[in-house]
Formats: C-alpha cells, sequence, structure tokens
C-alpha cells in the first residue's frame, strides 16, 4: 500500500476498534439484565473467568458497558465508529449530573464535536455548556469531586513505584509549575528534564534543597470582568485545564495579578492584552499566550505561558506580530524546525499542519470567553 492507503486503513481500523468496543458493551450490558440481583456483585468473577482476565478488570467492562448502554445515542455514535470509547465514556460522565431535558440538549452537541475535537478539548467544551445550562451544578460537581483527593502508590517493575495526587486542578497546576520551575532553574546536566522533575518532587517531599532558585509559581486564569464582580455565574479558564467554576476563579483573583484581556465578541478569542508597565514586546507575548491558550501543535496541552513563541515564517525584521507568532512547547518547537512537519498561520491564530505523509490538520484558538450569540 502506498503511505497514503495507509493511513486510510489505520482510520478504518480505528473505527472498528470502537464498533467492537459498542458490540462488547452491548452484550455486556445484556448480560447484565439477565442476571439475578443476588449475583450481580459476582458478575465480574463470571466474566472475568471467561475471557481470562482479572475480575477486578471485568467489573470495569461490565460499569463502562452499563454507563454506555444508559445513553444509547453515545453507543450508537461509538458502534458507527464516530467517536472512540474514551470519548464516548466521558461524554456520559459529563452529562450524569445534568436533569433529563438538559443532557438530551448537551449529548447531542457532545457527540458531534466529539467527531473533530480531542478528549481535552471535548472535557473543556462540555464543562462550559453545563456551568451555562446549570451553574450550582458545575459547583457542587467540584466540590464532590474535591472529597475525593488523595494519594496512591502504584508499585511497579524492577523495584520502581508510582505515586498518584489527586488534587484539584488549580492545586495540581500550582505544583507542576513550582515542580517544572525549579527542574529548569538546574540547568543542563546530564539527566533528562523528566529525571529532574522527579528528583526535584523528591526533594521537596522530602524537605532537602533543591539547588536552584524556586522562583515564582505562576497559573493563568480568565474570566469575564461580569463574573470577577459577581454579576453572573459564567466559568473561569485555567490555561493548560479549561474551565474552572465562578467561585474558584474568582478566590483565585482575589488574591492575583489582574491584567485586562479584550476577546473578539464572535470568536471569544483574545485578540488584545491591556498594556501596563511592560514593554510592547511583552505585551505582543501576552497577546499570543492569551490566544492560543496551550501549544498549538495538534493535541498539544502545554500551557502556553511554559511555551516558546516562534515565527511561522523566517525571522525578516517585519515579521514579529500576532499572525506570525504560535506558542509552541520545546518538543513541538524542535519538530516544526527539525522535521518534515510543516505550519502555515492564518490571522487570528489559525494554524494550520501539514505532516510527513502529506494531511493537513486545523488548529483553531480556543476561546477563552463566550462568544456573543447571534442576532
Amino acid at each position: 500500500m502506498t503511505p497514503d492507503e495507509t493511513l486510510d486503513a489505520i482510520e478504518d481500523a480505528y473505527r472498528a476498534v470502537n464498533h467492537a468496543h459498542a458490540v462488547l458493551a452491548r452484550h455486556l450490558a445484556e448480560l447484565v439484565v439477565s442476571t439475578d440481583f443476588a449475583e450481580y456483585p459476582y458478575l465480574g468473577d463470571e466474566v472475568g473467568a471467561l475471557l481470562s482476565i482479572s475480575s477486578r478488570k471485568a467489573s470495569t467492562l461490565i460499569n463502562h458497558a452499563e454507563n454506555l448502554a444508559s445513553r444509547p445515542a453515545v453507543l450508537a455514535a461509538l458502534e458507527e465508529g464516530r467517536i472512540d470509547q474514551g470519548k464516548a465514556l466521558l461524554i456520559v460522565d459529563q452529562l450524569e449530573p445534568l436533569t433529563a431535558v438538559q443532557a438530551e440538549i448537551v449529548e447531542a452537541v457532545l457527540i458531534e464535536y466529539a467527531r473533530t475535537h480531542h478528549y481535552s478539548r471535548i472535557r473543556q467544551h462540555a464543562q462550559r455548556l453545563i456551568a451555562k445550562l446549570d451553574p450550582e451544578a458545575a459547583a457542587r460537581r467540584h466540590e464532590e469531586k474535591k472529597r475525593t483527593r488523595r494519594v496512591e502508590k502504584l508499585n511497579l517493575d524492577d523495584a520502581m513505584c508510582a505515586l498518584r495526587f489527586q488534587f484539584t486542578a488549580l492545586q495540581g497546576a500550582l505544583v507542576w509549575d513550582r515542580i517544572d520551575r525549579i527542574a529548569r532553574g538546574l540547568g543542563d546536566d546530564e539527566r533528562t528534564m523528566d529525571q529532574r522533575r522527579a528528583d526535584v518532587a523528591f526533594d521537596l517531599l522530602m524537605g532537602k534543597e533543591t539547588g536552584a532558585p524556586q522562583g515564582e509559581v505562576k497559573v493563568l486564569v480568565t474570566l469575564p470582568a461580569t463574573t470577577l464582580m459577581g454579576m453572573d455565574q459564567e466559568p473561569g479558564m485555567l490555561a493548560g485545564y479549561g474551565p474552572i467554576p465562578a467561585d474558584v476563579a474568582r478566590d483565585i483573583a482575589a488574591g492575583g495579578t489582574w491584567k485586562r484581556i479584550l476577546t473578539d465578541p464572535v470568536s471569544g478569542v483574545a485578540v488584545d492584552v491591556g498594556r501596563t508597565n511592560y514593554r510592547p514586546s511583552a505585551a505582543l507575548a501576552d497577546l499570543v499566550r492569551a490566544r492560543d491558550v496551550t501549544c498549538v501543535a495538534i493535541g498539544c496541552r502545554q500551557p502556553a505561558h511554559r511555551c516558546d513563541l516562534d515565527h511561522c515564517e523566517p525571522f525578516d525584521g517585519t515579521n514579529t506580530i500576532a499572525d506570525d507568532l504560535g506558542a509552541k512547547c520545546r518538543r513541538h518547537h524542535v519538530m516544526k524546525h527539525h522535521t518534515r512537519w510543516k505550519r502555515t498561520q492564518l490571522p487570528g491564530g489559525i494554524h494550520i499542519w501539514t505532516t510527513p505523509m502529506g494531511r493537513t490538520y486545523v488548529r483553531e484558538p480556543e476561546p477563552i470567553a463566550d462568544p456573543a450569540p447571534p442576532f
């Protein structure tokens, strides 16, 4: 096959995998319905023995099947290959706190949106919709999830383990930013950046000196002025994560540094950043990072304030402008300059990527405010 035919075959195979997940879910859901109430707690043992998998894994499959079966439209989209299992389960989870009428409205929107967007963008889109439909539900859900915060230790092979922390999005962003800033301040040595971050995290937890200045911990949150003043409950946007409840955003703003950001009334994308005491180049950098939100590579969620600002076209002395600059994490910055990946930039922060195989993908800017309603 030609490379293009191979890519088509991969796409077809992925749709077939999605279809198979849906078929399995339907059969498992049928099994649940036909199982006696007293035997239901042991259904994972039955399926686990059948498939030669652990009862815990089998129970997870059954739980997923029940959740998918509860939303027939989502399950149908999975069976048709329009979305994958991860997206389907995400949509079902996001619909859970809504009323039946609200869920039906949001479900149709999310299924269509999920066809052409990545997991994290779908989650953000869902949370913005939910916050607009029922701000109290969004705040209530945040409080419920906050009670599940924990630290887990997972044993790995070869005398290794993994620690997994479950924090609020704000806490996680602050912790990560602190670890990352210290690791980058250590300078180059024989360790990779991942190794440096791991060593820094260990030193911090053990109360040891990290060997580098800790610097200012920073997160970027945007919210409408009307929300800041308590006039409405529009969600804030935490850079690199997405929507957060209005009350959480106001608490962050109360102790933060404020800067005015103007957004396009049609798209909700940042178009200007207020100048305080910054030089014009700093203001331009602020604007590009506010507009791009994250690295502009397809699917990358590295927050823009931790990215390089890269010219689309080679610098000619005149093109240091917003329409020729884009935020790129170091990995994708190197990819753009040292591989056959190509990037074209259109006005307004639209980035068109062409892969070495010749496929083209569009990365549109993320709105940081709600677009104005059509007249």
